[in-house]
């Protein structure tokens, strides 16, 4: 980053207002004044302004610069300026720490010490009944084990900063799980850790993930908000198009329609990962057409409505299936080519 101010355009929650009705619960201040520099809104637990790290996940910045020395390797004389530079723009992103209780928890810690003023971003990916069934099924045995788990991390965190994302697709599933008891125990599980880290971890900003606007309507969403919030705290925000391919402008639109419907602006995190292209289909699943996206800055900042960021690791596996053959969450040469758009590298799916 450099040492000039980062000039972005944002909308903020107070711009957001006219598109409800409700008074802003999360961000109502009680005078005119402006808010003091690099303080949070009133209300909002968050870490002050600060570049996201880039200190969260060595493996994966160690397989890209692996998959770069295989293509020079292969390529020699012929390496491209333009594979070499797309490679590098990954390297210099940004991207989250995903935590799945499969001993993994030292990572949060390692994340934490390593950040050196910094913000990392943390993922919780371990509810019990994990993606029901799918490419990423797993979690937790019984909801007494990831509460103790959760438990767990919020006091690794305690008042450092950090942005943690609250259960990718948990939400979202609800209305196709079994039985009414298991979507009520979800509900909990999800409502308890809202309330875990807002009594716990004060200069952490947290999201729940809410899906993507390709999956329920803007009205379910909010409504499945509602069963959490009145069984806990209040919604502190919502994380977006995690893993998926859906437009920054698209997510953004569903993000209003939602905070509409919810009654409140919501504090929003986008993953905008892998939706640097159209997308032609409702395919999920390591599509060939995915592209790496954009973010608008690599800063997060908590008096923002929208944050962009990559939680969703480009060039890992969504499962053995699309373009690619790895397993879900492992790295794919192959795959990053593709996403990167060097076709001329990419083996053909």
């Amino acid at each position: 980053m450099g040492d000039g101010p980062v000039m972005r355009r944002r909308l903020s929650a107070l711009a957001l207002s006219a598109l409800v009705a409700a008074p802003l619960a999360l961000t109502a201040c009680s005078s005119d004044e402006p808010l003091p520099p690099n303080q949070p809104p009133p209300g909002r637990l968050a870490p002050v302004e600060s570049d996201y790290s880039l200190a969260t996940t060595p493996v994966y910045y160690n397989n890209l610069q692996k998959a770069l020395e295989q293509y020079q390797t292969a390529y020699g004389n012929y390496t491209t300026e333009t594979a070499l530079n797309a490679v590098k723009h990954l390297q210099e992103q940004p991207v989250a720490e995903w935590v799945v209780g499969d001993g993994d928890d030292d990572s949060v810690t390692r994340a934490l010490d390593a950040a050196d003023g910094a913000v990392p971003v943390i993922v919780l990916y371990h509810i019990p009944d994990r993606d029901l069934e799918q490419f990423s099924a797993g979690g937790a045995g019984t909801a007494v084990e990831y509460q103790k788990w959760a438990r767990g991390i919020s006091e690794r965190i305690g008042t450092r900063d950090a942005v943690v994302v609250v259960e990718p697709d948990a939400l979202a599933h609800i209305p196709d799980m079994t039985t009414t008891e298991e979507a009520s125990e979800r509900v909990r599980l999800l409502a308890g850790t809202l309330k875990l880290f807002a009594e716990n971890n004060p200069n952490t900003a947290v999201y729940l993930d809410a899906g993507n606007s390709g999956w329920r309507s803007a009205r379910q969403t909010a409504s499945l908000l509602t069963r959490v919030e009145k069984v806990g705290t209040e919604i502190p925000g919502i994380a977006l198009n995690i893993s998926n391919f859906r437009t920054t402008e698209e997510t953004r639109e569903y993000s209003e329609a939602i905070s509409k419907e919810f009654g409140r602006p919501l504090y929003t995190l986008m993953d905008v990962s892998r939706n640097g292209a159209p997308t032609p289909d409702r395919q999920w699943c390591n599509p060939a057409w995915a592209r790496i996206g954009a973010t608008t800055d690599t800063v997060f900042d908590p008096q923002e409505l929208f944050e962009e960021v990559f939680i969703k690791r480009p060039a890992e596996s969504d499962g053995v299936c699309g373009a690619s053959k790895q397993k879900a969450g492992h790295f794919d040469n192959n795959l990053m080519w593709l996403q990167l758009d060097q076709m001329d590298i990419a083996e053909k799916p």
